[in-house]
């Protein structure tokens, strides 16, 4: 019975991905209205050995020899990936012994400042961390991180990450949420953020199942579309879901 793999997938991204999950339901340093793994219960930024490392290696070996070989193994699931400290050693095992396969996280990005986690990420092909705010307004509505965590720090950690292993290559998604983020003002302000950072590509997001505020609603296609024209500017933008 698989407790930490899910999968494999057709990520719409990704190719086949095969899911792995370090964290148990719902921990995580943010609360962000969209999560569809619904609302926060652990609000922290500990970092930890939140499920058994050598348990999830052993389902990794296990699931891995009976199925054909992912375009990628996701790390993903009901939290931040990044909390749980034996991160590292599951990268280099897969890297060691599953190489075929290439290695994503999805990331909120909030820990990416952590020296000792940059070290850890560093056997990354693919990474993708969110930036859904462009002030410090729009990211205590939509992200509501845990006390004294800024959108400043989110930013500077995920670009300062991009800068020190420029090899790994770096999707920023952007998730688009009405009447918060979707102004020309906001948009300005994105901009400035993206130029900072400079990702290899943008993934722009929007409401495609229920978030965790009833009354949230997806962008529009038009302002989806003035968004990727504008940030195309500066980086490759691709639509992971748009408006129907």
């Amino acid at each position: 019975m698989r407790k930490h793999i899910y999968g494999p997938i057709n990520s719409r991204r990704l190719g086949k991905s095969l899911g792995v999950d370090l964290i148990i339901p719902k921990v995580c340093p943010l609360d962000c209205i969209y999560c569809e793994a619904r609302a926060t219960t652990n609000l922290t930024i500990e970092r930890k050995e939140y499920v058994d490392i050598n348990e999830v290696l052993e389902e990794i070996d296990q699931v891995l020899s009976e199925i054909p070989m992912p375009d990628y193994i996701t790390f993903s699931g009901a939290g931040e990936p990044t909390l749980n400290s034996g991160i590292g050693r599951v990268i280099n095992h897969l890297k060691q012994f599953h190489s075929r396969s290439k290695v994503c996280l999805l990331t909120n990005g909030l820990l990416l400042k952590d020296k000792v986690l940059q070290q850890e990420l560093a056997g990354l092909d693919m990474i993708i961390p969110s930036l859904d705010a462009s002030n410090e307004e729009e990211y205590l509505k939509i992200n509501r991180p845990v006390r004294g965590e800024t959108l400043e720090k989110l930013v500077d950690g995920i670009a300062e990450f991009h800068r020190i292993y420029p090899g790994i290559y770096m999707a920023l998604e952007m998730f688009i949420a009405p009447g918060i983020n979707d102004s020309d003002e906001s948009l300005a302000r994105f901009e400035k953020l993206v130029e900072k950072i400079h990702p290899d590509a943008i993934q722009l997001n929007t409401l495609d199942r229920p978030g965790v505020i009833a009354d949230l609603a997806p962008a529009d296609d038009e302002t989806m579309e003035k968004f990727a024209a504008a940030l195309n500017n500066i980086v490759p933008v691709t639509f992971i879901s748009k408006a129907r």
